[in-house]
């Protein structure tokens, strides 16, 4: 099965430079035109399901396609976003001045360190990429997973072969955007 990564609609926080994580943030209107758009775009590509993490977000904008694609929203909740901790509603800036010592830390090794209070990427890929295995796996057209920009970029970075900082330069994920990973059969 194919299985499509789609990053949510914008929110107020994305517009703003804003870390959301699993802080629950509803998408903005221009969200909600970029959900409607991608439902255009998902029209001709076989979508058999759609999963969609639990944050609101990431919901709003499955439903959108939902409606449009006349299919069910699952909820998938090995899609919700990483855990960012007391770094949720900060600028990457902020985060930098406010924690100097732990930004540096997260910048050498963003796949290992874990925010304060927050969760590393590999605790997160542990929970998302053996849902995603299993849906490579099944039988059928596509999979639509509407989730957020830390999980599309930490699996695309392991089927790419990049580390997950290498990463930031080789992959943009703007909201709305649609990254495709083909069946394994």
């Amino acid at each position: 099965m194919r299985v499509l990564l789609v990053r949510h609609g914008e929110t107020d926080w994305n517009a703003a430079g804003k870390i959301q994580g699993v802080s629950d943030i509803a998408l903005n209107e221009r969200g909600r035109a970029q959900a409607a758009e991608l439902a255009g775009r998902l029209a001709g590509e076989g979508a058999e399901r759609i999963y969609s993490s639990p944050l609101k977000r990431a919901c709003e904008t499955a439903e959108i396609l939902g409606r449009a694609l006349n299919l069910p929203v699952l909820a998938a909740p090995e899609l919700t976003e990483l855990n960012f901790g007391v770094w949720e509603g900060c600028s990457w800036a902020e985060i930098g001045e406010r924690w100097p010592e732990q930004f540096s830390a997260y910048s050498a090794d963003r796949r290992n360190y874990a925010p304060p209070g927050g969760e590393s990427y590999a605790d997160m890929l542990r929970r998302a990429a053996p849902f995603i295995g299993r849906l490579r796996k099944a039988p059928g057209g596509a999979a639509v997973c509407v989730a957020h920009s830390a999980v599309i970029r930490a699996l695309m970075a392991d089927e790419l072969g990049l580390e997950v900082g290498e990463s930031y330069k080789a992959i943009r994920l703007p909201n709305g955007v649609v990254m495709a990973l083909e069946s394994l059969n």
